[in-house]
């Protein structure tokens, strides 16, 4: 091939790479907004929407055919001139418009955007940024959260919640009547007695963070989401357990197992079977004036229940038809089901009892701005959220062993 031809080829393709060049930064900018509306998606209701997911993954695609028509011209152009000048960072920095501003004082940061030229590594050991990878990353099962879900709860702005208990009722309500022969008018009424108690109950703080690379959460925009996905589902974990048995210790949430009145066994019978000590549980609130509508039980306490069967020669179960479409449920209560709650322990609660007082949603935070984090381009992403748990009523909530 003549120098006239090469140099026409070459001129051709540079024209071609260019322009692909031009569509690629447009479509990356479209990418990056996008991947930042699925940020505020998982901020606001701690997922991406399926709308979105599409979205994502659509441009992904448009934009790796775009980079693999660069990458097969520049593979072209190679060839057409294997005396080529290599290309060479450092030189191309110097010449950049940035570090001109930077060495001439007029900016203390500056920044180069390299497109096409410096490529990730290939190989299947390339971590989190591979051209084709099935989306998605394949995790331990969540566990399904439902404690907050069974209690009400609202907002707060301090960071104490105070609240009135009523501590004794003497209730002397009856008939206006005195005196011998009896009078029933123009004499004292009976008179009733009430006593309360201020009970404070301090805003607990949960958080947990992770640190990461911003090249690697560049790389891979669907990582980025699956860790915010996977810290806020570590925040609620930690919370659900918190709602049934912090220890109100060392800036723990004051639990309702940890605030619950202990069941008491009746004298005659003595209930070992774990379906009568629930029924008996029952009887124990109905005589505080309480009426439960929750029952939190292990999975493992809950099959025992589930499988027992009428008797030996019978196949029928005491609870109910393994076909039935009903959720979990025993003697007309609702049963929680999770292993946020000890095998052999149980929780039978009324909703009116406890209120979850919440001072900062659940959310993710990401920030460079701690310690070294801009001098090694790291990235620290926190989810952290604020609440107290109100326990009104302590006799609301029964707990004890199966």
């Amino acid at each position: 091939m003549s120098t006239e031809n090469k140099t026409l080829d070459q001129a051709e393709l540079l024209v071609a790479i260019k322009g692909l060049e031009k569509d690629l930064s447009g479509k990356f900018e479209g990418y990056e907004k996008a991947v930042g509306e699925a940020n505020e998606q998982v901020k606001a209701i701690g997922e991406v929407t399926e709308d979105t997911k599409g979205k994502l993954e659509a441009m992904r695609k448009e934009y790796d055919e775009v980079y693999e028509r660069i990458q097969t011209l520049e593979q072209k152009g190679a060839a057409v001139s294997e005396t080529s000048k290599a290309f060479n960072l450092g030189e191309e920095f110097e010449k950049s418009d940035g570090f001109k501003d930077f060495k001439e004082g007029r900016t203390g940061r500056t920044r180069m955007e390299v497109k096409t030229a410096i490529i990730n590594a290939t190989g299947q050991n390339q971590p989190l940024a591979p051209a084709d990878r099935m989306g998605g990353i394949a995790t331990t099962p969540n566990r399904i959260l439902t404690i907050r879900d069974v209690l009400p709860s609202s907002a707060t702005n301090s960071n104490l919640v105070e609240f009135t208990r009523e501590a004794s009722f003497t209730n002397n309500a009856g008939p206006q009547v005195s005196g011998s022969p009896e009078a029933y008018e123009n004499v004292t009424k009976p008179e009733s007695a009430m006593t309360f108690s201020l009970v404070n109950e301090p805003v607990v703080t949960l958080a947990h963070f992770i640190p990461a690379s911003k090249q690697v959460l560049d790389d891979s925009a669907s990582l980025q989401s699956h860790i915010n996905g996977r810290l806020m589902y570590g925040l609620k974990l930690k919370e659900e357990t918190q709602l049934l048995s912090g220890t109100g210790s060392n800036h723990q949430l004051n639990g309702l197992i940890t605030q619950a009145t202990a069941y008491v066994n009746s004298s005659s019978p003595n209930y070992t079977n774990e379906i009568d000590i629930i029924r008996d549980a029952i009887r124990q609130a109905h005589v505080a004036e309480y009426r439960p509508n929750f029952l939190v039980l292990n999975p493992l306490d809950w099959m025992s229940m589930e499988i027992r069967k009428v008797g030996t020669a019978d196949d029928r179960y005491v609870v109910g038809n393994p076909g039935s479409l009903m959720g979990p449920s025993i003697w007309g209560l609702p049963v929680v089901v999770t292993n946020s709650i000890t095998a052999g322990t149980f929780l039978l609660g009324s909703s009116m009892g406890a209120e979850i007082k919440d001072r900062q949603q659940a959310a993710v935070e990401m920030s460079m701005e701690d310690g070294t984090n801009f001098q090694k381009n790291m990235v620290t992403i926190r989810a952290e959220e604020r609440l107290a748990l109100c326990v009104y009523r302590t006799e609301a909530f029964i707990t004890g062993s199966l």
